[in-house]
């Protein structure tokens, strides 16, 4: 009599068995939070219960997905490659709960949104105010931050949406989604008779000579502007003789002398009529040297999209398209 052999369990069977969910989710708190301990809080597990996840990951792909140098433990490449790929569907999996309660409307609704100061004054009034007229009953609360401070908030999952610009040499956002919004070109805006007045055409070389005027550090017309110098290789020759959120206050500063402001349109911030005894200010485009500032409404890829969320969604698109 032949002795039957034991069944073979399927590549799937095997893979779910080896590979738990848990595991990938440790990885993907590793690369969110930075640190193994920082993960592990996040998890409410221990440090090496962690640590153990994802060794089992990498035993499972059979490369290392984490690498030390030093005292800072990072990413691999792989370790980066599996976390974009694995990040959306923990989201997914983890907004169950969220989708449950939406759709018995167990709890009561919110919505928060994080964006620049000049996108709540600008673009986005029209849009936040037909919304609460047509979700009375969500409680709104918008949050006003420099567009750096927005893509952290985003990242560590402390706003549901996000508008913000992106500038060229900013990282990726590979954990969110991006709609394109908006494009506004770069303006030079100087007082009358000033040298530039003369010059036929910018360059990066003759804005340099002069201070300038520019929005806040975190800023993402600061970041480009700056991007543009050092790929020119001119940014240790900046002269920034004034920052400032309020695009109203630059321009003031710019007609008293203090210097030449950069700036995109974004703010509707209009040319001040000069005060007596002052310059009329001029405005030249200057898209050529630091092309446009890109903007975008951000939410987590993967997680679910509750009907008041996209309602708003699309209150944006259709309201910046106009603009």
């Amino acid at each position: 009599m032949t002795k039957k052999s034991a069944p073979t369990k399927s590549p799937a069977r095997r893979y779910f068995k080896e590979v738990r969910f848990r595991q990938i989710r440790a990885l993907v708190a590793f690369a969110r939070q930075g640190s193994f301990a920082s993960a592990a809080a996040s998890l409410g597990l221990a440090v090496p219960s962690v640590w153990q996840q994802i060794r089992a990951l990498e035993d499972e792909y059979e490369v290392p997905l984490v690498a030390a140098r030093g005292s800072v433990v990072s990413l691999t490449a792989d370790g980066q490659i599996l976390v974009d790929l694995a990040a959306p569907l923990v989201e997914g999996f983890d907004s169950l709960r969220e989708v449950f309660t939406d759709r018995h409307r167990k709890q009561p609704r919110s919505l928060s949104i994080v964006a620049p100061a000049a996108m709540f004054s600008g673009p986005l009034r029209s849009p936040v105010i037909q919304y609460r007229k047509m979700h009375p009953e969500v409680r709104v609360r918008l949050i006003d931050r420099p567009s750096y401070t927005v893509r952290e908030m985003m990242e560590a999952d402390e706003a549901d949406v996000a508008i913000m610009g992106i500038a060229s040499g900013d990282d990726s956002l590979p954990q969110m989604q991006l709609t394109a919004l908006a494009h506004y070109p770069f303006h030079v805006i100087y007082p009358e008779g000033h040298p530039l007045a003369d010059k036929q055409r910018l360059t990066l070389a003759e804005l340099v000579k002069h201070p300038l005027v520019l929005s806040g550090h975190a800023s993402c017309s600061h970041r480009q502007i700056r991007h543009a110098f050092t790929q020119a290789g001119l940014v240790e020759k900046l002269n920034v003789a004034m920052t400032a959120t309020n695009p109203s206050l630059l321009l003031s500063y710019v007609s008293a002398g203090l210097g030449v402001c950069i700036r995109t349109n974004a703010s509707p911030t209009k040319l001040p009529r000069p005060l007596p005894g002052e310059p009329a200010l001029l405005m030249r485009d200057a898209t050529n040297l630091f092309g446009h500032e890109e903007v975008f409404f951000v939410q987590r890829k993967g997680r679910f999209e509750p009907a008041h969320l996209k309602s708003f969604r699309e209150l944006v698109l259709k309201g910046m398209a106009k603009n």
